[in-house]
């Protein structure tokens, strides 16, 4: 049995929200350590992160179900 669209779309809010540093609002493609440090490694040590490290997106996104 196949996920609704309503359950991908609380599937994929609930991966945003893990993986969205509190501090600067970047979405990182893995999940951040934010019950022990509350944000992004670059964030805790004090610098920039790299373009690289983060997803960046120009367009905004509408629809990324797989559905």
């Amino acid at each position: 049995m196949y996920p609704t669209l309503a359950q991908e779309l609380a599937l994929d809010r609930a991966m945003a929200a893990r993986s969205t540093c509190s501090r600067c609002s970047r979405r990182y493609d893995y999940c951040l350590p934010l019950r022990t440090v509350g944000c992004c490694g670059p964030c805790a040590q004090g610098y920039e992160p790299t373009p690289g490290t983060y997803v960046t997106t120009t367009v905004p996104v509408t629809h990324r179900l797989a559905a």
